[in-house]
């Protein structure tokens, strides 16, 4: 029987970062990953030959200290950075176009939508920026409570601004700073990016502090920092896609000396009478013993599927047992023998305006309609898009002449009631389709291969449990020291040396890395014997 200082369970970004803090530390590190390569959903994919891509699109939200920890840049990795950064039309013909100069973005926002949104559209992200300061919370250490995050509150602007965030809803914030629909809709679509919601459910504006916060915690910088481009666009996109940055990963992994063995599928998390963990076995019967155990899986997954139910408390249990499957994707892959423009472009910037990430939707009636459409459990036609042509930056990640567009869909339920995926897959798929066709007009007849994935293929070829990439929904319930549950915000878990590390725990999901890094620094100081920190309250 192998023996390790370290385990991690699912070689997802997470599990990669979580690794190589342990490594680096002088941990003997194994990883376990169920499927033939590590990387999860940002690892490379061959959706059809000679057309590579991945499942996430964007690295808009990965941390710089992570990528300079790591060194990934001198792993492999290189950047590409696209001007604009975002591009978001609209049915009449408009764009809202991220231009990395700020000034030309106050100068589009002034011409093509509102004087007064030119404006106010900067304020609204210096709002969030200046309350993430008064709050003071690192998302690079273990998250508040509840009692701790009001205490920070020492005014009467303190509780406004507090209030407006975690009980009021985007739209109502919106409408009272913008004017434009199209502007209300740019930043809507940002802040219900993380959740079945609607721009009218409460808690909604708590998505808008993830950058803030980020901001406050490092001022890390680099050739990659995501946090200062308008609508949270990419400051670079990864030549080779999403891939090339778990690649980059490993690489650093393998040079620590971390030991990585794929098609290895987890099936149980021993633990001694003690409460102690022992290690892990396999579905194939193989086992290996560590003192730590880190899960890079769905918190239920981990300690209501893997752990034996008498290891955790009851309540706690039950809670886990009743997180909600929250917010599933649909994604869609279309092989192109012409470069997909946008209608209305203007011809010198038709392929920079293609050659960005990609937001669709139109207004913000059609995401309330999209939440309605998830509440009555119907397949929404009218989901926000999100892609990428990664092939404008990266060639030869299709063959010569040849495009890949990569689009991902929210959102849906995993579970249809009178319905399956099976059958609705198809349907979902060729009405998205027809929406981007709406805006690229030449992209139906240029259509070499095309490729659906229903939030039950997520869940089967990836493990994401409802096909939900962050989880579990990223609101106010589930978030600070709720998440992923309450009594669970501190990575640590009931059974001595068993620890989580992925996107179900703070600060969420999205491809940050941070909930990776998080957990290994926790165990490093549980090694060490030291205290969790606290920040003070100020």
């Amino acid at each position: 029987m192998a023996r390790y200082d370290a385990i991690i369970v699912g070689g997802g970004h997470n599990g990669l970062v979580a690794a190589f803090y342990l490594a680096r530390a002088g941990q003997r590190v194994l990883v376990l990953e169920r499927r033939t390569q590590v990387g999860g959903p940002a690892s490379t994919v061959e959706f059809f030959p000679g057309f590579r891509g991945a499942i996430t699109n964007s690295p808009g939200s990965l941390e710089p200290r992570i990528v300079t920890d790591m060194r990934l840049e001198d792993h492999g990795l290189a950047w590409a950075k696209p001007d604009p950064s975002v591009i978001m039309p609209f049915p009449d013909g408009r764009f809202f176009v991220g231009w990395r100069d700020q000034a030309r973005l106050k100068e589009l926002i002034a011409r093509d939508f509102s004087r007064r949104d030119a404006e106010n559209y900067f304020d609204i992200f210096r709002f969030f920026d200046d309350f993430a300061r008064r709050m003071r919370v690192s998302l690079f250490e273990p998250p508040p409570s509840l009692p701790d995050l009001v205490a920070r509150l020492r005014t009467p602007e303190d509780e406004a601004d507090f209030a407006t965030i975690f009980f009021g809803s985007i739209r109502d914030f919106l409408e009272q700073r913008l004017e434009s629909d199209e502007m209300r809709t740019s930043v809507a679509m940002l802040s219900t990016a993380g959740a079945a919601v609607a721009p009218s459910t409460p808690g909604t504006p708590i998505a808008l502090l993830q950058r803030p916060m980020s901001m406050f915690s490092s001022a890390t910088t680099g050739t990659h920092d995501p946090r200062n481009q308008p609508l949270r666009g990419s400051t670079g996109l990864p030549l080779g896609g999403m891939g090339s940055i778990t690649a980059a990963m490993r690489r650093a992994l393998e040079a620590l000396g971390v030991t990585l063995r794929i098609e290895a599928e987890v099936a149980g998390i021993r633990v001694d009478t003690l409460g102690r963990v022992q290690g892990v076995h396999l579905a194939n019967g193989d086992e290996f013993d560590a003192p730590v155990v880190l899960s890079n899986l769905h918190p239920a997954t981990t300690l209501v599927k893997l752990v034996e139910p008498r290891h955790l408390p009851a309540p706690m249990l039950e809670r886990l047992r009743s997180i909600p499957p929250g917010a599933a994707t649909f994604k869609v892959v279309l092989a192109l023998d012409e470069p997909p423009y946008f209608a209305g472009s203007p011809p010198d910037l038709a392929a920079a305006y293609a050659s960005c990430q990609i937001r669709i939707c139109p207004d913000m009636r059609y995401l309330e309609q999209q939440h309605r459409d998830y509440l009555d459990g119907r397949c929404s036609l009218t989901p926000r898009l999100m892609g990428l042509v990664p092939t404008f930056i990266d060639p030869t990640m299709a063959p010569p002449g040849k495009h890949l567009l990569s689009v991902n869909a929210w959102y849906f339920r995993r579970d249809l009631p009178g319905q399956s995926w099976d059958t609705m897959r198809d349907v979902v798929g060729e009405s998205i389709v027809s929406i981007l066709t709406d805006y690229m007009p030449s992209l139906k007849r240029s259509i070499i291969a095309r490729k659906f994935y229903s939030p039950v293929d997520f869940e089967r070829e990836f493990g994401l449990v409802a096909g939900n990439f962050a989880h579990i929904d990223m609101t106010p319930e589930h978030m600070f020291g709720l998440r992923p549950v309450a009594g669970l915000s501190q990575y640590r878990t009931p059974v001595r040396g068993l620890y989580l590390c992925g996107a179900g725990t703070w600060p969420g999901g999205t491809v940050t890395g941070v909930p990776g890094h998080n957990a290994a620094q926790q165990v490093l100081r549980d090694l060490a014997g030291a205290p969790t920190p606290i920040m003070e309250n100020v």
